[in-house]
């Protein structure tokens, strides 16, 4: 019995012993209400009054989790406390020989994906780590509560290291970390678990409820198929828990959001595959089983890996997933064209395929290529129910080229197919602040807090709109607090580049350019790699109004930021012809010429790129004798530019360089060096 326990505890009772040692039920004076007292690791007792793990933990509110109330330290060992939670494991009804009705599992499924995306999506995210049918309560009220969740992990600042598992539930990579880690000394080189195990798990434990036994695997890893089984199961279910077994963690759902997602519609599949089925009644009775078993297999084909085609889309959407990741678009693109040929109707292929124009800052192009390829596709766009991610997407491609109608219409799209998604109410209520509609934009932050957004988002979208309403002060105050609160590198890097354009509206001149500066070198140092490439954007902006005021050293520090850009393989049209602006600035014509000529050879023939080259032309010249001035390029390039400019005068009717460009010209002819 524990010892020295505070007298808000009254101890009623051991009830049980885990992996870190036994587990008390007591009741809370203060509370009034039963809690459980259960250990956590020794090693983590000193993190428990000086991190703030502990408080992100005591905040979790979810109707799926018992609720952590304290972290005590009793004779040198730390104990959760949290709430007991009344009934039964369902481990200790299958022991009973208890058989659970179909319709009722697929219930008790959607709660505990709900609970999984709930801990998954918490910043850092919480993995289970050992979900099995002893780790679920069923409450007296039939709803579900999942126990003994990783708060180790959690409190260890997320690093949720593999130190066990239960046979027959664990994923094979968990498995594998799991050996690893015991034969690892070093715990820094520890593998850590991964939320897709715990989608493994519930299709496991889901197996076990509808079977009355585990799943058994094969030598390479696959489950003996559910509907091989003896008992009949719903061929969408089936199919969903057997994608959950797939032993390769990229051929299974990616996160907890997507299975919800397939359980929540698994009605609209059903109806498909009833379609199918009523269509068949006409045939003879031989040839309407055979069109049943193709029924079974058009639905079974979209949600399971069965045939060898499907493998390979999945491996070849994998490899897909893996060069983006290290930026290797060519290899991606080889990829994508393989797939989307294997399999022309199936969205994962195109998906990545948007993901990387839009990692490379191609907006126009994806956009075009979701509304054509993906949207335009009519049995994908038929098959809306997937789409929430493609639609978010799409929104973010309209908000990066400031057309937020578009963005806003499809942000609502997204949100109308996963309307509990806490980000796509934070980028539309963005997006409607930026539109001008700003209280629309404050209705829709309030219903982003409720689906828990995060504080710090919620406090950043406050802020955008603050800062549409022109209230620059109030709004740089708001962004200086999200970085210094926000452990997201996406949040902190818009925060910066948020506050940095509060200080442009802010600040004139010199001063406020330094001041900008300043911020965000600290930025570039902060933020590293992908997630730096806003603010490296924003600083090459500020280094080139810098130089404008009369320092030219800013537009070589300019032209470095723009390399770097260029080396993480995130240049566009924009940086390739600023980088030719700067090398003309600092009079470096022969790389200026070099950047300009590859544009036109990349991005294809536009004005700016002619009206640079005529610029640089003139600029070659006027640094000559006048005797060896030769002005006939100068004319070829300020012909084709104001040519092609014409053609888009309805948008570029205000360029000043144009008209700059147009009386260098006619003195050109009045002179008659032309």
């Amino acid at each position: 019995m524990l010892k020295h326990i505070p007298e808000t505890y009254e101890i009623i009772g051991k009830i049980g012993s885990g992996k870190s040692g036994d587990v008390y039920k007591a009741y809370h004076k203060n509370l009034r209400t039963y809690v459980v007292l259960k250990k956590v690791k020794t090693e983590l007792r000193n993190l428990v009054n000086n991190r703030a793990e502990v408080d992100v933990l005591k905040n979790l509110r979810h109707s799926g989790l018992p609720q952590v109330y304290d972290f005590l330290e009793v004779d040198g060992d730390v104990y959760t406390v949290m709430t007991f939670v009344e009934g039964n494991s369902f481990g200790q009804y299958l022991d009973s020989g208890r058989e659970f009705e179909e319709k009722s599992v697929i219930i008790w499924a959607r709660q505990i994906c709900a609970t999984l995306c709930y801990m998954h999506e918490q910043k850092p995210p919480i993995v289970h780590g050992d979900l099995k049918p002893e780790n679920i309560m069923l409450r007296p009220d039939g709803n579900i509560c999942l126990i003994d969740f990783n708060i180790s992990a959690s409190l260890d600042g997320g690093d949720a290291w593999v130190t066990g598992y239960t046979n027959g539930y664990a994923a094979p990579e968990q498995i594998e970390a799991m050996r690893y880690n015991q034969n690892e000394l070093d715990s820094s080189h520890w593998k850590k678990a991964d939320p897709r195990s715990d989608l493994y798990s519930l299709g496991a434990t889901l197996y076990h409820l509808l079977c009355g036994k585990k799943p058994a695997v094969d030598e390479d890893g696959y489950a003996e198929d559910i509907q091989d089984m003896g008992r009949k199961v719903n061929t969408v279910f089936a199919a969903i828990i057997m994608k959950c077994l797939e032993p390769n963690p990229d051929n299974r759902y990616q996160r907890a959001r997507e299975l919800l997602s397939d359980l929540e519609h698994m009605s609209l599949k059903e109806k498909r595959y009833k379609r199918l089925v009523l269509n068949q009644k006409i045939i003879t009775a031989s040839v309407a089983c055979l069109m049943l078993l193709c029924a079974a297999i058009a639905v079974m084909g979209y949600l399971r890996i069965g045939t060898d085609t499907r493998k390979e889309y999945d491996n070849l959407v994998s490899q897909e997933k893996q060069y983006l990741a290290e930026g290797d678009y060519e290899k991606m693109e080889v990829c994508y064209q393989k797939a989307s040929d294997l399999m022309p109707d199936s969205l994962d292929a195109y998906y990545q395929k948007a993901l990387s124009c839009s990692q490379r800052q191609q907006y126009g192009e994806c956009i075009d290529f979701i509304n054509s390829k993906i949207l335009g596709n009519e049995k994908i766009a038929n098959r809306e129910e997937d789409l929430n991610n493609v639609y978010y997407l799409l929104g973010d491609c309209y908000a990066k080229q400031e057309d937020y109608a578009n963005a806003c219409a499809s942000y609502e799209k997204a949100l109308q197919i996963a309307p509990d998604n806490g980000s796509y109410y934070r980028d539309y209520a963005i997006a409607l602040a930026c539109s001008g509609n700003i209280e629309e934009a404050k209705n829709i932050l309030s219903s982003a807090k409720e689906k828990g957004l995060d504080s710090v988002e919620a406090d950043y979208v406050q802020g955008e709109i603050l800062f549409n309403m022109e209230d620059y002060l109030e709004a740089r105050q708001i962004f200086e607090a999200c970085i210094d609160k926000t452990e997201d590198s996406y949040v902190k890097m818009r925060a910066y580049i948020m506050t940095a354009r509060c200080i442009d509206k802010m600040e004139s001149g010199t001063t406020g350019t330094q001041e900008k500066i300043r911020l965000l070198e600290e930025a570039e140092q902060e933020l590293s790699g992908d997630g730096n490439i806003g603010v490296l954007e924003e600083l090459a902006q500020a280094y080139c109004d810098a130089g404008a005021e009369g320092d030219d050293t800013y537009y070589q520090k300019a032209i470095e930021i723009f390399k770097q850009i260029e080396k993480q393989g995130m240049s566009d049209y924009d940086t390739e012809y600023n980088l030719a602006v700067l090398y003309q600035n600092v009079g470096d014509y022969s790389n200026a010429a070099e950047t300009l000529d590859n544009i036109l050879k990349t991005y294809g023939e536009d004005y700016r790129t002619y009206k640079s080259l005529a610029y640089l032309e003139a600029s070659k010249q006027n640094s000559l004798a006048v005797d060896l001035r030769n002005y006939s390029k100068f004319g070829e390039y300020y012909k084709k530019a104001d040519e092609l400019y014409q053609k888009e005068s309805a948008s570029n009717a205000n360029d000043a360089d144009m008209e700059r460009l147009q009386e260098l010209y006619q003195q050109a002819v009045d002179n008659g060096w032309l």
